[in-house]
């Protein structure tokens, strides 16, 4: 990849990261049950040495989202973002031990999550900037690519918050993207292999419906293989199934010694009754595609991913001029082919929007996708691009932003069951901005460093973005 070797285009990917990076842990979500399981396994494992949760689940991590089996309370939640907590937590309670310093549950939460979800989320960042580069060779063109899929996505949301679709959806495409690295150098790296390997690995044991992305992507892997002359070559095999069977045999091995299998699953021993019946129809609660869902999840004014993020609008006409450069068609079937099964798949699920949420947060694994179909698109289209990034931008900062006051109230108003028979209004309008205005945001560095109040908490991010964007731009490269 000569792109790689553009000492340009890597400082200029590097200060990307920065860019990321600094609005991944500028806002921290505040906990609710999801994020609580995942986090009460973490505490569990290190401050107890056990996997049940008993000592949390119904006090400070409280949460409904939970296993009951033998007598004990577990996470029912798929273990990579509890697996990356822990790594983190171990070393920062010791810190905090030798300092003689309280760990409040504030404080445990959020450098948790921007040490276990922020920060390696922060790593799509560079990687899809060098890529589009590579595709495109516009810096503007580069930057507003990243930035739209990055900080005008859903990625942002859920970034900030100890859940696992981000992490999930930057560890598949990472994988991604090394063999796409080898697709065109046409040179086959075992341990670049192991470490793609791993990486999809520990996508699905971070978010289960990921194995359908995984799938989707193992047929662009068998087709790269062949078109390089490697498909014979019983050393990339091995190393890439050595590499998924590290996360998947952690996976197994954590259900064995809970539930006595390892193909045992939390959901499937829910304490809960009414999600503990809606786990055990169909496939783990996922039916049929539904259209109407489909539609839901993607124009649907209310939640549709279209209407938060025009930018991925915009990405679905690039894949018209993507399929103009025939010799990136296998990389057109495989980006289309898996947003497409994934969206319908995840349409039948019982709960597609994800429950208390600003977004149809189960489908966020596949959105960094839509890169590839907007690196194609042609400079007379760069105002298009450049206007629908900045609506992404401002509206997904707003998601970001915003507490979770009166959501709940307006779900319930907005479905009956699965469906959204009338009302046509949008979260990103009807709750998350008045949230903002009101001064109902979500925790920022603005409110517990900086003192200030209300949106003005907001302010520093945007300087400090203002000032690295700068330097950015003040780069010069050999492209334009």
């Amino acid at each position: 990849m000569k792109y790689i070797g553009n000492s340009t285009y890597i400082r200029e990917a590097f200060i990307i990261f920065f860019v990321v990076l600094v609005a991944y842990g500028y806002i921290s979500s505040e906990r609710d049950v999801n994020i609580n399981s995942r986090l009460a396994l973490v505490k569990a494992v290190v401050d107890e040495g056990r996997l049940e949760i008993d000592s949390y689940h119904n006090t400070e991590l409280y949460t409904n989202d939970k296993a009951y089996y033998d007598g004990h309370y577990y996470s029912d939640k798929a273990i990579g973002a509890s697996v990356l907590g822990t790594a983190v937590y171990y070393p920062l309670r010791w810190i905090y031990y030798k300092l003689d310093i309280r760990l409040t549950p504030r404080l445990f939460r959020e450098w948790i999550t921007f040490w276990a979800i922020g920060f390696p989320s922060a790593h799509l960042a560079p990687v899809l900037y060098l890529l589009v580069r590579r595709l495109n060779g516009g810096k503007w063109v580069a930057f507003l690519v990243t930035m739209g899929i990055c900080l005008g996505t859903p990625l942002f949301k859920y970034a900030t918050a100890f859940y696992g679709h981000t992490l999930a959806a930057v560890f598949y495409f990472l994988a991604f993207a090394i063999w796409f690295s080898i697709r065109g150098g046409a040179t086959v790296r075992p341990a670049l292999v192991f470490l793609s390997g791993f990486l999809m690995g520990f996508a699905v044991i971070t978010e289960y419906p990921t194995i359908i992305l995984v799938l989707t992507l193992i047929v662009y892997i068998i087709f790269t293989l062949y078109s390089i002359g490697q498909h014979r070559n019983m050393k990339v095999y091995t190393s890439l199934l050595s590499g998924i069977a590290i996360p998947v045999a952690l996976l197994a091995l954590y259900n064995l010694s809970i539930y006595g299998t390892p193909l045992a699953l939390g959901y499937l021993h829910e304490a809960d009754e009414t999600f503990k019946e809606a786990h055990a129809a169909n496939l783990m609660g996922i039916g049929a595609p539904d259209l109407l869902v489909f539609y839901y999840q993607t124009l649907h004014p209310t939640l549709g991913i279209f209407w938060q993020s025009p930018i991925l609008l915009l990405g679905v006409a690039g894949f018209y001029f993507m399929a103009r450069q025939t010799r990136f068609l296998p990389e057109l079937a495989f980006s289309l082919s898996s947003i497409l099964v994934y969206l319908l798949v995840i349409s039948g699920y019982y709960m597609w929007w994800g429950g208390v949420s600003f977004t149809p947060r189960h489908i966020i694994p596949i959105l960094p996708l839509f890169a590839l179909p907007l690196a194609f698109l042609p400079i007379r289209l760069f105002p298009v691009l450049f206007a629908s990034a900045a609506v992404a931008l401002v509206q997904n900062l707003l998601i970001a932003a915003s507490a979770e006051t009166g959501l709940v109230t307006y779900l319930e108003m907005v479905f009956d069951g699965k469906l959204i028979p009338i009302y046509k209004g949008s979260v990103i309008y009807d709750i998350c901005l008045p949230n903002v205005l009101g001064g109902e945001l979500m925790n920022n560095r603005g409110l517990d460093i900086f003192s200030l109040t209300g949106a003005g908490s907001l302010l520093p991010l945007f300087g400090i973005e203002i000032l690295m964007m700068g330097l950015f731009f003040r780069m010069r490269s050999s492209a334009p």
